[in-house]
């Protein structure tokens, strides 16, 4: 019988959030550059958070925080916050981005985790 491989990574006090754009975001980038269209492929964008426990607490999390990250999203593709959509409500968050959370966070490397400046 063949042992499993037991490997010994350091979990981080932190949940992993998982932002992917949908068909809105992309119809408005579309429509704000439309000599370089962008379709629906984007990898999306993962955000360190807290670590919550609970489904709801997320959920108040999210209601939150959730212009920071619409913010981030829109500045990713265009940094002209005057052309950024001005009715940026949960609703509308909810409806232009999916995301999912993990809250297994492993870091895999021995080296420190380090923040750009």
């Amino acid at each position: 019988m063949i042992e499993p491989m037991i490997y010994d990574y350091d979990p981080i006090n932190r949940n992993a959030l998982f932002v992917k754009a949908k068909k809105p975001f992309y119809d408005w980038i579309n429509y704000i550059d439309p000599e370089f269209p962008v379709v629906d492929n984007d990898e999306g964008t993962v955000y360190l958070i807290k670590e919550l426990d609970t489904q709801k607490k997320l959920e108040n999390w999210l209601k939150k925080h959730f212009d920071e990250i619409f913010r981030n999203e829109l500045n990713g593709y265009h940094t002209d916050p005057e052309d950024w959509p001005q009715t940026r409500t949960f609703k509308v968050f909810k409806e232009w981005f999916s995301v999912e959370i993990s809250s297994m966070v492993v870091d895999m490397l021995e080296t420190p985790i380090l923040k750009q400046e």
